[in-house]
């Protein structure tokens, strides 16, 4: 039988390697959006079946680390047969890179319907800041210059 498989076109191998993979635990990796602003950064992350205390959130210099795991829901099923399994368990780990200088102790952090939303506001050092302009003022010669 692998002498037939390995003499077989490259497409009919790949639908094979499908094929035998279909009972098989993917990893889970969370899809994460990461919307920065003048004010701070959103990131907001899809881990259905995760419960927040479950979950570790770190942040280090520039990257956040969000730590967790996607429990398996058919260990005790035992009369059941597994067909397929497209859905990823198991531990995760997702780092994502965010400017630097956010403190890391301003991280308000919420789960709802399956959704991770961490807020990373900037500090204010490092929020633009408009300077006025003031009107009217009369141009003054610096001290010392000599007027021609």
């Amino acid at each position: 039988m692998t002498a037939l498989i390995e003499q077989s076109p490259p497409w009919l191998r790949e639908r094979n390697r499908f094929a035998d993979s279909d009972t098989q635990v993917s990893p889970f990796v969370p899809p994460a959006d990461v919307l920065v602003t003048e004010e701070g950064v959103s990131v907001y992350m899809d881990i259905p079946g995760v419960h927040a205390d479950a979950l570790d959130v770190e942040l280090e210099n520039d990257t956040l680390t969000v730590r967790g795991e996607r429990p398996y829901p058919y260990a005790g099923d035992s009369g059941r047969v597994v067909k397929r399994l497209e859905r990823g368990f198991g531990p995760f780990e997702r780092t994502l890179r965010v400017p630097r200088d956010l403190d890391p102790n301003a991280i308000e952090a919420t789960m709802a319907e399956g959704v991770l939303t961490l807020r990373l506001p900037k500090p204010e050092s490092l929020k633009p800041h408009r300077i006025p302009i003031k009107a009217g003022a009369q141009h003054r010669e610096p001290e010392g210059a000599a007027s021609t």
